[in-house]
């Protein structure tokens, strides 16, 4: 199952980022306790003397190092002030996220190539089926219908096979709900972005938990694209055109059956296809014009 086989590629990302910060962590406090106890408490970032000078009044019977072999200050004064500011940075502040920037990265992107593979596998079959729109016979026809069925068969085939799967989906993404014993799948879900963000001023419900957050992003996928292939059907009969409305109609049902809100673009689209010819022109003037121009030459109507 495609599904769990993508649940377990990011799983192992989740163990890979944990894994780098809990070395990332002990590598902090190994440079710490050998080379922390060197650096002077007056040393700041902006300063280049940053190692304790021996005390002339205390005879240690242990050299200090930094003082005594100290090449890396003559040959490359600007690495060492960066060695000292990473000493700076691990003793005063805690943080130890330099230290293995590369690695975190390339584990990042190693994760956000899983998140990408998870959704294109996914959201496939909806791609596959939302393709076939601008093919179809709509002048003729002006339906929804499955290359399987005869031409003149009247039916919402596609647009249901679209909705039933979007359904099903919350099933699907179910591995994708993370508890606290999981906190390796939480983290990797968490750093990895998904493609299709909301719209600005959408409410925000499917970040509840990761997989209404899939979810989600399946969703403005699936209305997306979508709303691109229907800008490309060339020619729309009043018939079809309605029937194109009521196909969007029913995918907007399937949305707030999901609990997620249809798309501006979606709910443009379909307004335009249900406006009376007499009334088009008054109407498009409050839409996107690109928009409004396709609608009105599929349909046919002076614009």
């Amino acid at each position: 199952d495609w599904c769990f086989f993508c649940h377990s590629i990011i799983g192992t990302c989740g163990e890979l980022l944990c894994q780098c910060g809990d070395f990332e962590q002990q590598l902090a406090n190994r440079i710490l306790s050998r080379a922390g106890k060197y650096l002077s408490d007056s040393y700041s970032p902006c300063s280049l003397s940053g190692l304790q000078e021996p005390s002339p009044e205390k005879h240690s019977p242990f050299k200090n190092p930094w003082q005594e072999h100290n090449y890396l200050q003559a040959e490359s004064p600007a690495e060492y002030a960066a060695l000292l500011e990473t000493l700076y940075t691990l003793k005063e502040k805690g943080t130890s996220h330099n230290l293995l920037s590369s690695s975190r990265s390339a584990l990042a992107r190693l994760n956000q190539s899983a998140h990408q593979l998870a959704f294109e596998s996914v959201f496939l079959r909806i791609k596959q089926q939302l393709l076939l729109v601008p093919k179809m016979e709509w002048l003729c026809w002006g339906l929804f219908f499955s290359v399987l069925l005869p031409p003149k068969t009247l039916s919402l085939h596609l647009s249901f096979q679209i909705g039933q799967y979007l359904m099903s989906l919350p099933l699907h993404l179910e591995p994708f709900v993370t508890t606290q014993e999981d906190s390796a799948l939480e983290l990797a879900l968490h750093a990895g972005k998904l493609p299709f963000p909301p719209e600005q001023g959408d409410e925000l419900p499917e970040l509840d938990n990761m997989a209404d957050y899939w979810l989600g992003s399946l969703a403005r996928a699936t209305m997306q694209t979508y709303c691109e292939a229907i800008l490309q059907i060339p020619e729309l009969s009043p018939h079809s055109a309605k029937q194109l409305a009521t196909d969007i109609d029913y995918l907007a049902n399937v949305m707030d059956a999901l609990g997620l809100q249809p798309s501006k673009a979606l709910q443009n689209t379909v307004t335009l296809l249900k406006t009376k010819p007499e009334d088009y022109k008054q109407v498009a003037k409050g839409f996107p014009r690109r928009l409004a121009s396709t609608v009105a030459s599929m349909r046919s109507l002076d614009y």
